[in-house]
């Protein structure tokens, strides 16, 4: 054997090491980063969705703020985790679609979710609320 020949050796199985370590840290941050992304998107859709139920449950054509045909309201809440903007749109006598966009808070994280759900709202002689969602897919993730 050759002198020199097992530091060579030893050298070369650490840089094969090294890069195995290194090469596992990097699919791990990986890894760690798209399973933060879908946890943010599924807090966002979570958000969006309670933002319309809260909505739908408060009335859409309420008496003390009615909405005008073909207008929009809109309100921004933040009780949901993070900052969620609902649009009502009056679109004909008793049809209304309700649009809830959730945004993350943080400016390093895209993650938001925009749905969309179109609801029939009814109006009793006793000034009392009927919402019925659309029974056909009443709701939908809209880009």
């Amino acid at each position: 054997m050759r002198r020199g020949f097992a530091l060579a050796a030893v050298l070369l199985a650490l840089m094969l090491i090294a890069a195995l370590v290194a090469s596992v840290f990097f699919a791990a941050m990986e890894e760690t980063r798209i399973g933060s992304a879908a946890a943010a998107k599924e807090l966002a859709l979570v958000a969006a969705e309670s933002a319309i139920e809260s909505t739908v449950a408060a009335g859409v054509g309420e008496a003390d703020a009615p909405i005008g045909l073909a207008a929009v309201r809109s309100s921004i809440t933040s009780g949901f985790g993070m900052p969620v903007t609902v649009n009502v749109t009056r679109l004909d006598s008793t049809i209304y679609w309700i649009v809830a966009e959730a945004g993350s808070p943080s400016s390093q994280s895209t993650a938001t979710r925009r749905i969309g759900v179109i609801v029939s709202a009814h109006f009793a002689p006793d000034h009392s609320i009927t919402i019925d969602r659309i029974p056909e897919r009443w709701w939908s993730e809209l880009f």
